[in-house]
């Protein structure tokens, strides 16, 4: 990394940022290239930052779509200034602690992939700590960042593989407050998950199975990927029909189904297929509508499934 970084210039000091301690000898930080992670819009600087006696390799966000984080107008001392006292080795600890009281169920898949990055370091997707606990770790690492926690991933040459792999960092730092959108998501509470799936039946739509509560997953119609304000408050006073036309039940495979169809989407314009099957009981494939627009939605198979699936029937029985 050493080969393609820039030593910053030193800013002045200033009341609220670094104190004249973090910038001795002016080689406090160095910047590498700005870089996507593969198949989303998150976007990284990479960074070394130089304390007393370790240095820490990784990257701070310049733009997050589930936090609703953009930086990409900021000045980029700003960032340096905020990221590089909170990324201090000495707050590690204490940083952990307060993000493991944020897991209220700590034997989840999701959790252990969570667990296995607290080392706040690059770790490979084929010899590090994550695949030990699972090996397809994409979709957990994806509801990770969901549940508000920053992490990085890229292509990186792996010291221990000696090839090119996929690593994950996960950043042990809140985000700053004044440059963050609302949270987007709103909290389901368990009492409004026993009801939606009793409304629901606790059948899994794709396959209309019934199944047991935990091996469902509350699935919003309308994909987050294109919420650009935060959803209607999820409480006990909807009526069936309201939950009904907000969620569906999926299992862990099918939900990552949808949601790999809706990153595409997002992508390329491109609707989902259902299974293989391009028909659509509204529109086409082509997304036609402004990004964060549900009626853009309105036929294509993994908005509604169970819809999708009656108008399908429908059409091939006339």
């Amino acid at each position: 990394m050493s080969n393609i970084l820039k030593k910053l210039k030193k800013p002045r000091p200033k009341k609220n940022g670094l104190s004249q301690e973090h910038h001795k000898e002016g080689n406090w930080v160095q910047l590498g290239p700005r870089f996507i992670a593969e198949k989303t819009s998150d976007e990284f600087q990479e960074v070394v930052f130089s304390y007393d006696f370790k240095k820490w390799e990784g990257a701070i966000p310049i733009k997050l779509r589930y936090q609703g984080f953009d930086a990409r107008q900021r000045d980029e001392c700003y960032l340096i200034n905020y990221f590089y006292p909170h990324l201090n080795f000495q707050k590690h600890e204490n940083w952990k602690i307060n993000a493991q009281k944020k897991w209220e169920n700590q034997t989840t898949q999701t959790y252990k992939v969570f667990k296995a990055l607290l080392s706040g370091e690059w770790e490979c997707r084929v010899c590090g700590p994550v695949p030990k606990v699972n090996p397809q770790a994409a979709s957990r690492i994806r509801d990770i960042k969901k549940c508000g926690f920053i992490i990085a991933s890229k292509r990186k040459s792996c010291e221990r593989c000696n090839k090119k792999q996929m690593h994950d960092l996960l950043i042990m730092a809140n985000l700053p407050n004044e440059i963050t959108k609302p949270e987007l998501r709103k909290p389901i509470t368990p009492e409004l998950v026993e009801r939606i799936m009793k409304v629901l039946k606790l059948t899994e739509c794709v396959f209309d199975q019934t199944r047991t509560k935990k091996e469902l997953i509350i699935d919003h119609k309308f994909p987050s990927q294109r919420w650009l304000e935060p959803e209607s408050d999820n409480n006990m006073s909807m009526t069936d029909d309201e939950i009904c036309d907000k969620f569906q039940l999926l299992s862990n495979q099918t939900n990552m189904l949808k949601s790999r169809e809706c990153d595409r989407c997002v992508k390329d314009g491109l609707r989902g297929q259902f299974l293989g099957i391009p028909w659509y009981y509204e529109g086409d494939e082509l997304w036609s509508k402004e990004f964060s627009d549900p009626d853009g939605c309105i036929g294509c198979p993994w908005f509604d499934i169970g819809r999708w699936k009656r108008e399908l029937i429908k059409k091939t029985t006339d």
